[in-house]
């Protein structure tokens, strides 16, 4: 097949370049027929003053014997002597028509016909003349002379010359024949003879044989000519393409002899040596070995990779230049040879290479500065190529799995985890590489202890300089602690539920049972006597194995009304904070859950404030809802965004003496909504503005001290969750600005 298709590319490369030969053969052949045309024009010109001057002093001959007779023409016949002066004029009126026509457009296209107007002018006008007086005129001279003249001054196409010649013979011959026309000599009636022809044969034989000889010879001149035109036109055209490479290229170009001085440089390579001109490099280099190189000894090594492999390539070496200053340069060169074997000079190309050196160790830096800084980072970091092999990692990874980096660059999954977990890692790559973008997932790792480890995928692809996938960068995060934390977590948050909450759930049913007995209902089966105003008798629910009370102590103890409301309150008090604390630590664990709707923000703010009305008019607040109607829906959970507004109307209420001013509001500003709650209270510290947000941060001026701090923590994590900040703007004895922002729903 490589034969096959050697054979078909050089039978196409050599029909190419026959086709080629033929445009070119054909464009020279029109341009000879230009020329020749040209020629022939040219020519015309000088054969018709010829013409018309040898006529004008044959005119002169006929004029002078009109008057005065010629002995030579007493034995013409008498219309010829009297006759012949009309012929002239008549010859030189066709010759200044055939003048006055080369000089147009017409005679410039049509050359040719002016030429067989003019030879048949002088031709057969003669003949014309004795057909119509009725015998014919073999005019040999006139002829011969014509017939050379057209010969001598326009020896081309001798086509022409022929139609001319076969004109005229034509006419006299068969003209003649056809109507019996003999000659005007009593001795000589004949209209030829053998001599006659033969004569005119060859005469126009050897005169068209001329003209077809020159006309070949100026043909293959011209061919010639245009031909070494078109060679010297190619070299002048490969020479200015390689001149302008020369002087042009970016890369250097030079040529060196073997005792190291140079031959030829061009511009970019004085440029790269600090020189304005080449001159300057040839004149100046004479020792390249000391002059150029910073270490002598490249020349050395140069010459013999030379001598060695015939040439060098990127040959990077450390130069002086003309001001003292050192650049990198890159060569590749060859040696150049005689027919001998000799060695006669270097050439090649240089490269000016500093900023590529400089790139180059600019990016070392960062990559070892990179390697530094993941190598610093406590968490497993690798990354890998498309393929699934390992490409590198950081320390903390060597550490965990007790491998060195050595042992896991160009390793597989396989090659450093058991089979079962290589099987899913693998799968999870594979499925990366086909979605692309992040991955992140929870399984196990088999670390150096020999233990399973509890850990977190975190994983991205990365893309090359041309978009293709490059591989992918993971991260594994250990959770055996945090998995250990959440088992400790649930254990607290049981312990809390059921050894804190359930008995103050128990407590609290008491009270309102023993509340609302109060009203008229019994205690312990007896009928209660109490009041509003009298005091309660409060007995123990009974126990799940009744037990009798001591002889000397009563069956009832009477208790103030006042006495069980506070105990109420405290019970509740006690029951909001361990919810808030259950609720926190929840929450740092599964997030906050949000049930997502479409939310009117003035309907929550408008919950919020009536649920919190009898706080607010205990404290004699004064608040001011500015929240619109007509502002876009928020893709929100209501009932957290009540908490938030709850919460931060209650911190106000907390933190503030009676009589506050709080202003509610809420504007649109781009994308988002923009909620702010103010007070006109005792404002905030810078301090206290810095951690107001954080777990169990209490504010110094809390008038309710039984209070853990979670009320603005969580409000933080409900904002968060919905995609929004939220802030605190203050100074002491000036109010506070509490904001937050949350995302509107755009239009589909």
């Amino acid at each position: 097949m490589k034969t096959v298709g050697k054979i078909l590319r050089k039978w196409q490369k050599k029909a190419v370049s026959e086709q080629t030969k033929t445009l070119i053969a054909d464009y020279i052949a029109n341009d000879y027929q230009n020329w020749r045309n040209n020629f022939l024009w040219q020519r015309l010109g000088l054969l018709l003053w010829l013409a018309l001057i040898c006529i004008l002093t044959f005119t002169l001959r006929d004029v002078y014997n009109f008057f005065f007779p010629l002995k030579e023409f007493q034995n013409l016949p008498e219309v010829l002597r009297t006759q012949a002066l009309v012929m002239d004029i008549a010859m030189l009126l066709n010759l200044v028509l055939c003048m006055a026509l080369r000089q147009t457009k017409f005679g410039r296209q049509h050359p040719g016909i002016l030429f067989l107007g003019s030879s048949w002018s002088i031709n057969l006008i003669p003949q014309i003349f004795a057909t119509l007086k009725g015998f014919a005129l073999p005019d040999t001279l006139a002829w011969s002379l014509l017939f050379l003249s057209q010969a001598t001054f326009i020896p081309v196409c001798w086509k022409l010359h022929l139609i001319s010649q076969l004109g005229l013979f034509i006419y006299y011959f068969g003209l003649n024949t056809v109507l019996g026309l003999k000659l005007p000599l009593p001795e000589h009636p004949e209209l030829y003879n053998v001599t006659f022809i033969l004569y005119l044969f060859w005469f126009c034989a050897i005169c068209n044989l001329g003209v077809y000889l020159y006309d070949c010879l100026q043909r293959s001149e011209f061919f010639a000519r245009k031909e070494l035109e078109f060679a010297y036109e190619k070299l002048r055209v490969a020479e200015a393409k390689y001149r302008s490479i020369f002087e042009n290229a970016v890369e250097g170009i030079f040529q060196s002899t073997p005792d190291g001085r140079y031959i030829t440089a061009n511009p970019a390579l004085a440029r790269i040596y600090g020189y304005s001109s080449p001159t300057e490099v040839t004149t100046n280099f004479t020792d390249i070995e000391n002059q150029l190189y910073v270490d002598p000894q490249r020349r050395a090594e140069f010459v013999r990779l030379i001598e060695e492999y015939g040439k060098v390539s990127e040959f990077e070496s450390q130069i002086y230049r003309q001001d003292g200053s050192i650049v990198w340069i890159s060569e590749k060169a060859y040696a150049v040879r005689d027919e001998s074997g000799k060695l006669l000079y270097y050439e090649g190309l240089i490269e000016d290479i500093t900023k590529r050196k400089q790139a180059e160790a600019a990016l070392q830096e960062q990559l070892d500065f990179l390697q530094v800084l993941i190598d610093t980072i406590p968490t497993p970091v690798f990354h890998k190529n498309a393929e699934g092999f390992y490409l590198g990692c950081n320390k903390a990874f060597e550490e965990a799995l007790g491998f060195t980096k050595e042992q896991i660059v160009g390793k597989s999954e396989y090659d450093i985890s058991p089979k079962e977990l290589a099987d899913k890692y693998q799968q999870a790559d594979t499925t990366l590489f086909e979605q692309r973008g992040i991955q992140s997932y929870e399984d196990s790792v088999v670390y150096k202890d020999g233990k399973k480890h509890d850990v977190i995928f975190y994983k991205a692809t990365f893309s090359k300089a041309d978009g293709s996938l490059g591989g992918l960068v993971g991260v594994i995060l250990d959770i055996s602690d945090r998995k250990r934390t959440e088992e400790a977590l649930r254990v607290f948050v049981h312990a809390v539920s059921h050894d804190l909450r359930n008995p103050v759930l128990g407590t609290l049913m008491v009270l309102n049972n023993l509340l609302s007995q109060g009203q008229g209902g019994r205690l312990g089966g007896q009928e209660s006597n109490l009041s509003s105003s009298s005091p309660h008798h409060l007995t123990s629910p009974p126990p799940h194995h009744p037990i009798s009370p001591p002889p000397h102590l009563p069956s009832s103890i009477p208790v103030p009304r006042s006495i069980l409301e506070r105990m109420k309150k405290s019970s509740e008090r006690q029951l909001n904070l361990i919810n808030s604390l259950m609720e926190a630590h929840m929450s740092e664990v599964q997030g906050i859950v949000l049930q997502r709707q479409p939310v009117k923000l003035h309907k929550v703010v408008e919950d919020a404030i009536a649920d919190l009305q009898p706080m607010l008019t205990e404290n004699q607040i004064i608040l001011t809802n500015l929240v619109k109607d007509d502002l876009p829906l928020v893709n929100a959970d209501p009932t957290q965004l009540w908490r938030v507004f709850s919460n931060l109307i209650v911190n106000a209420v907390k933190h503030n003496p009676p009589g506050l001013d709080i202003t509610i509001n809420a504007i649109a500003q781009g994308d988002q909504i923009y909620c702010t709650v103010v007070d006109n209270g005792v404002g905030l510290s810078q301090q206290q503005s810095e951690r107001l947000f954080d777990l169990y941060f209490r504010g110094s001026n809390n008038r309710n001290s039984v209070s853990l701090g979670l009320g603005l923590y969580l409000s933080k994590r409900i904002i968060n969750a919905h995609g929004g900040e939220i802030g605190v703007n203050s100074t002491p004895d000036q109010g506070a600005t509490f904001w937050f922002t949350l995302p509107v729903i755009h239009d589909p």
